[in-house]
């Protein structure tokens, strides 16, 4: 039952369960003129007055107007609904403000000046309202991004529909409008699209700016994004870098030859309260992989070291760098949630239980989250960050391809890459570059703090996460593991061995291990870049040892990923035989190839930066630098003789540091890309 309220009852208003003249919406008074004013406050004060159960004489003598007109100003005004969703309430005592469109109730008609059409779209739409759906459902169609159909609507081609339309409904046998106007309700009919586009403005941004500006549409406009602590979220995404690039391989009559590269990507993770990206990976495959992104964490949970560049003499600001050079206390820094686009290299099983637990941090992706795929407004402090890597440095260089493929900036870019021999070490210099010196700039958003200060003033207050990473686990994290069976043993005539993702493995720690013969036993490549060597264990946990490689995979460090592509050849008949060693085999298959546009072959990229690492991380590797100097390249370090140990792992973020060859081309370099020798 509806609460009882003393004063006057007005049905339909007053009698409302939830009716309070508090509640009703006001107008900005300060924004009337003086008239209007004064004129709104007598209005106000009448239908206060009439709902309190005043008289007439009291409300003519205090407000001007009666209680009739009082009545009517709350039923037929004040009561109304408003576009909002509400009703007008005080905003309707408002003196001038039209509350419903004007509606023509006299028939149309034109005299010999083209004067009296007002009204005459709708009130046809309104004597019609078969063809007004009919009308509305032509200007507001959409269709899917499968479909085949007209792409972009013109206006004229609607303006022939209408009348066609009208033609067959007899509007122009019986001289009606728009039949008996000059321009045949044309602009009518553009005012009132425009009306019900404005109405509509999800479809109105599908057609005016396409499925980017639909989506944009509707993602947030950050008014509602959460606050988060330092570390709350992390943004992770993939920018395919815009430019050519090459590479140089070893002639076979002697010198270089430049080979372009085609794809480039950066993996990228920015902090979303500081800006500061905490790490990155430079990859060289055609698309991104779930290795890429693993590396990516990685390099975020280690300290960062800076390698050197030959670009510029001061390639770094002062302090600038990702924030291990904070200090110890931002090494193995854990987040609470990594926001990804939903592509599959990131949302995978391997990523998601290596975020749960190496690092405990949820995965937010499309499916489980209000983030959209590819939207820039979803993940905006990463897709700002990827915004300054092409305006400050790709897309000033005339290697560049542009944002698009109409940009005038795009001019011969492989052209340029070759004459200008402008590698992937350059590319992985300037990236390095752009990267920290991003981190040490001054930030607006920041109160002109760089996002290392930024870390370093959430340090001082004691407002990092406490939890850090395990190293243990963040150097296994790309660690693979698989169960295989033991072969061999006296019954064959030979010594144990192990079939392990396409290569034999044994060695001294099963060479006497009879009982193990027909058993399964786990098998780990715990070094992610030397597959040479795994390290085996029972299905119980019990370390067996670490057992090596035979040939043809025991002479050049190389990952699984390069000798599952090299297998792929060989399966393919592509490279007839791997002779004693794989990797040099391939190696030269590679070199071997004429056709100067066949893009560098993504395993022979990856076997570069692991043989580059390896001779600067473990120079006593006599192996490293044997594959070095096949390379043609010199190291500036001095390197030891050949030694019997393994190479251990370095902890330092995967970036290619091959030393290039002196310049062979005719015409000299610019000064930032003069190599040293």
């Amino acid at each position: 039952m509806p609460k009882t309220l003393p004063g006057r009852r007005i049905r339909g208003v007053t009698d409302q369960p939830d009716f309070s003249l508090e509640t009703w919406p006001t107008p900005d008074v300060g924004s009337l003129p003086p008239k209007v004013q004064d004129s709104y406050f007598k209005r106000k004060r009448a239908v206060e007055l009439c709902i309190e159960g005043a008289s007439n004489k009291k409300i003519m003598a205090e407000c001007g107007i009666g209680l009739r007109q009082a009545t009517r100003l709350i039923t037929e005004r004040c009561a109304a609904p408003s576009p909002d969703g509400r009703i007008f309430g005080f905003r309707a005592l408002v003196l001038y403000v039209r509350l419903f469109p004007a509606v023509r109730k006299k028939p149309v008609v034109i005299d010999k000046f083209g004067h009296g059409g007002t009204g005459a779209m709708g009130s046809l739409l309104l004597g019609d309202p078969a063809f007004k759906t009919k009308l509305d459902s032509k200007i507001l169609r959409t269709h899917k991004s499968d479909e085949l159909t007209e792409g972009k609507r013109h206006r004229q081609a609607i303006w022939g529909w209408f009348l066609d339309e009208l033609r067959d409904r007899g509007y122009e046998i019986r001289k009606e409008w728009p039949f008996n106007s000059e321009g045949l309700g044309y602009q009518a009919l553009l005012r009132y699209t425009d009306k019900l586009l404005k109405t509509n403005p999800a479809v109105l941004a599908l057609i005016a700016g396409g499925t980017y500006a639909a989506r944009k549409l509707r993602a947030g406009d950050g008014v509602d994004r959460p606050t988060f602590k330092p570390y709350g979220r992390v943004e992770m995404d993939a920018h395919k870098l815009d430019g050519r690039f090459c590479v140089l391989l070893p002639a076979p009559g002697g010198g270089w030859v430049p080979r372009i590269i085609h794809r480039l990507w950066v993996i990228v993770m920015v902090e979303v309260i500081s800006r500061a990206v905490i790490g990155y990976y430079l990859s060289t495959r055609k698309e991104v992989s779930k290795d890429d992104v693993l590396r990516t964490i990685k390099s975020s949970l280690t300290k960062w070291t800076a390698f050197d560049t030959t670009h510029s003499e001061n390639p770094l600001a002062e302090g600038a760098g990702l924030p291990s050079v904070l200090g110890d206390e931002f090494i193995g820094l854990c987040w609470d949630e990594l926001s990804v686009d939903g592509a599959l290299a990131e949302t995978c099983k391997t990523v998601k239980e290596t975020l749960a637990n190496v690092v405990g941090s949820d995965l937010l992706s499309p499916q489980n989250s209000f983030s959209a795929r590819r939207s820039l407004d979803d993940r905006p402090y990463i897709e700002s960050l990827f915004r300054a890597l092409g305006n400050r440095g790709l897309q000033r260089l005339s290697n560049t391809t542009g944002s698009s493929n109409k940009d005038p900036r795009k001019n011969n870019p492989e052209g340029v890459a070759i004459e200008s021999q402008f590698t992937i070490e350059f590319l992985a210099e300037l990236l390095q570059s752009l990267i920290c010196n991003y981190n040490a700039a001054k930030h607006s958003s920041l109160g002109y703090m760089s996002p290392l200060q930024k870390l370093d003033h959430f340090r001082q207050q004691g407002m990092l996460p406490k939890r850090r990473a395990d190293s243990t686990l963040v150097q296994s994290m790309l660690s693979y593991r698989k169960l295989c069976v033991v072969h061999g043993g006296a019954a064959e005539g030979r010594a144990p061995y192990i079939n392990f993702d396409h290569g034999r493995y044994g060695g001294p720690a099963i060479a006497d291990r009879e009982d193990l013969v027909g058993t399964k036993v786990w098998m780990v490549n715990h070094l992610e870049d030397d597959a040479r060597i795994a390290r085996c264990t029972t299905t119980d946990g019990k370390l067996i040892g670490v057992l090596r490689a035979a040939p043809p995979w025991d002479k050049l460090p190389h990952s699984l990923a390069v000798r599952r592509s090299i297998k792929t050849l060989h399966k393919d008949k592509r490279i007839q035989s791997l002779n004693n060693d794989g990797i040099r085999t391939f190696m030269k298959f590679v070199d071997a190839q004429t056709n100067k546009k066949l893009p560098v072959h993504p395993a022979y990229l990856e076997i570069q930066r692991i043989l580059a690492q390896q001779a600067s991380s473990f120079e006593g590797d006599g192996a490293a630098k044997r594959a070095l100097e096949s390379l043609g390249t010199l190291h500036t370090a001095p390197l030891t003789k050949e030694a019997d140990s393994q190479p251990g792992h370095s902890s330092t973020p995967v970036i290619p540091t091959v030393v290039r060859p002196a310049n062979t081309a005719k015409k000299p370099l610019p000064a930032k890309r003069l190599a040293k020798n």
